[in-house]
Formats: C-alpha cells, structure tokens, sequence
C-alpha cells in the first residue's frame, strides 16, 4: 500500500469509527479499485454499505470475507449477525455455528447463537449456549473487565480510548487475543 492508501485507509476507518458511513464507504470503495483488500477491510465496508440500506452487497462483502480467511471465527459471526438482521435466521444459525467451532470461547457469538435458537424453539441448546456464554463473561467481570454490551460497560474516557482501550476490545473480537487473556487469567494474571 501507497503512503497515500494508506492515508485513504485511516480516513476511512476514522468515518468508520464515527458513523459516517456515506463518507468511510466513498474511501473505501475508491481503495477497493487500488488495492486487494484484506477481510478487516471487507468487514468493515460491508457495514458501511449495510447501514446505507445495500444489504445484498453488504453480504457478499462479508461472503468474500468468509472466503479470505475461512479460519477465522469472527468473519462467520460476522455474517451471521448481518443475515439474522436480513431475516435469514438459518443462515445466521450455521454460520454462528461455524464460528463457534472455530472459536468456541466466543460469548458474544454464543449468546448470539442462543438467541436465535431460542426463537426457534431449541430451548435445551440455547440454556447450554448461554450458560457457557455467561461462564466465559463471568471470568471476565471477575478480572475487573465487563464484556461490551453489559449494563455496566462504562463510556471509555479519552484516556482509554487509546492503545488500552483497544487491546481490551481486541480481546472480545479476536480470537488470538480473546484466547491469552484467558490464558492470563487462568495463570493468575502472570504472564
């Protein structure tokens, strides 16, 4: 990548980050015609374009995703949530699954999967599924650290929302990461 493409990229993971979804999509389609994009950049732009109302790009997006990195358990949560959003709760529920099988300490994506097995009357997997999901969160909270999406996941201040604040939520959205904290926890918080 060009100093410039790389200037693109950040400017458009900055409108990303703030919601300015028409103007992240504009720098992230002009960098899709210079560069091959990589499954962050594909992630991120198929939720530009599903928040502008083009659901059916943003899925294939997230499909080239899959494609891109089949090993990685977030791209499948990824495009679970996306179908579920889009009415297609079967597709959602296998591809939660799969992302479960690759990363089966995922709260978020087994409380997500336990949701939509819930609605479709698989009461006995989505208790299994939520159970283990609030077994994970609690070694969280007992770290003093509160998954997102709980009542308590507190604002970050503009100290946190530097380097820390990132590697605290890389623990909830990469696996690698996800799996040495736990590690870290399980070790008495030593390394």
């Amino acid at each position: 990548m060009t100093p410039k493409q790389k200037d693109m990229r950040l400017q458009a993971e900055s409108h990303y980050e703030a919601q300015q979804w028409a103007d992240a999509e504009h720098l992230f389609n002009a960098l899709a015609e210079q560069v091959e994009p990589d499954g962050n950049f594909l992630h991120d732009r198929a939720v530009c374009l599903f928040q502008l109302g083009r659901k059916t790009e943003a899925l294939s997006l997230l499909d080239r995703a899959v494609d891109l990195e089949p090993e990685t358990g977030y791209r499948y949560a990824s495009r679970a949530w996306m179908r579920a959003a889009m009415k297609d709760v079967d597709g959602a529920i296998k591809d939660y699954r799969k992302a479960i099988e690759i990363d089966p300490d995922d709260a978020i994506t087994l409380n997500n999967l336990g949701l939509l097995e819930e609605q479709y009357g698989m009461r006995k997997a989505a208790q299994e599924r939520f159970r283990r999901a609030d077994t994970l969160s609690g070694i969280l909270r007992e770290a003093g650290v509160n998954p997102p999406g709980t009542e308590s996941d507190p604002e970050p201040t503009e100290q946190e929302k530097g380097s820390v604040w990132k590697e605290v939520k890389a623990v909830f959205t990469d696996a690698t990461h996800r799996r040495e904290f736990l590690n870290f926890l399980k070790n008495g918080m030593r390394s």
